[in-house]
């Protein structure tokens, strides 16, 4: 491999156009590596025609854009994707390939990996180059209990996941304006083993927490078999993710990827919903970064209120009855949408 510690990321593109919040972080942890290392940070967009390239990439120190054009890219395709880029793999040999721990990059880092025989680190969180001929990976195994320290022992590209709430978003103070690099490729269809049928809308309520806008936490005070249903039936009414608690978690109510917290997921939604939450540092650390924060708890003394823009000392079971059947009203009347 080449003495130069070339970083690559692959970004994800919403359908708006704009560059995903967890791609951000990964571009944001690219060129924080590149820095220290002395490296170059190169974007790889997959696109069906020529498009202009988002501004932010350059907020971001991102130095080149290699722009994959080729029809088949219109869906994205593992196979597409991978023959797109293999040969400049082993062509280029860049240090480290940074992709989000999403369906994408959980199919793409393996399948690659086994492509040009290395390794791939999946789900991780933390990327020490203070020694940078041995970066040391850092990935939550036994239901995030403990943390696996991996060493790559080759020269080949080492390819990485990473999860959202493992990176920070911050726009460089110098701003780049990244070269760009057309590729057209022609590849086949039939390279393409699976055909898109159709798009089935999300259920909101399962989306990741880390790209809700909306988010309805439950903490202990709102798991009780009474009172849960309404919990959801109000998420599914404002179109909000379900969001938890680390006792929550604990007691099995609640799938761990819903926790959000120190050592859950860091979350930044405009609106956050925390009910029956008792507001431990624990998760309050993990909604700094929410728009509006609106807290529901019976104890008037919950440290949760200390977050909160707005809150309300009641019981659950009476007030979410009343505010589901507000909205509902609301909805008929066509005040929400």
């Amino acid at each position: 491999m080449s003495n130069a510690k070339n970083i690559w990321v692959l970004p994800e593109i919403e359908k708006n156009k704009e560059v995903s919040k967890l791609s951000l972080g990964l571009l944001t942890e690219a060129r924080d590596i590149a820095e220290k290392v002395g490296g170059t940070v190169t974007a790889l967009i997959f696109s069906e025609s020529e498009r202009q390239i988002p501004d932010v990439l350059g907020k971001y120190g991102v130095n080149q854009v290699y722009l994959f054009l080729d029809p088949v890219f219109q869906r994205y395709s593992v196979e597409a994707y991978a023959a797109a880029i293999l040969s400049r793999l082993r062509q280029e040999k860049p240090w480290l390939l940074l992709m989000g721990h999403t369906v994408i990059g959980k199919e793409l880092a393996p399948y690659l990996a086994s492509l040009l025989d290395t390794a791939a680190v999946a789900d991780c969180v933390k990327i020490d180059v203070s020694q940078a001929e041995k970066p040391k990976f850092y990935r939550p195994v036994y239901d995030g209990q403990i943390y696996q320290e991996i060493i790559f022992d080759t020269d080949a590209t080492m390819l990485v996941t990473m999860e959202a709430n493992a990176l920070n978003d911050l726009p460089t103070k110098k701003e780049a304006k990244p070269k760009i690099i057309l590729i057209e490729s022609s590849l086949s269809p039939d390279l393409i083993k699976t055909r898109h049928l159709e798009f089935l809308p999300a259920d909101v309520q399962t989306v990741d927490v880390t790209e809700a806008e909306t988010i309805v936490s439950a903490g202990m005070g709102a798991i009780s078999d009474e009172i849960y249903p309404l919990v959801t039936e109000l998420a599914g009414l404002v179109e909000g993710a379900i969001g938890t608690t680390r006792p929550v978690v604990d007691g099995g109510k609640i799938s761990r990827e819903r926790m959000i917290g120190q050592t859950g997921k860091t979350v930044s939604p405009d609106f956050y919903f925390a009910l029956g939450i008792s507001g431990a540092t624990h998760h309050t650390g993990g909604i700094q970064e929410s728009g509006k924060i609106v807290a529901v708890n019976r104890d008037r003394q919950a440290s949760i209120f200390q977050s909160a823009d707005a809150g309300a000392v009641a019981d659950l079971r009476e007030v979410l009855p009343k505010l589901i059947e507000k909205i509902k009203q609301a909805k008929k009347r066509g005040e929400i949408l």
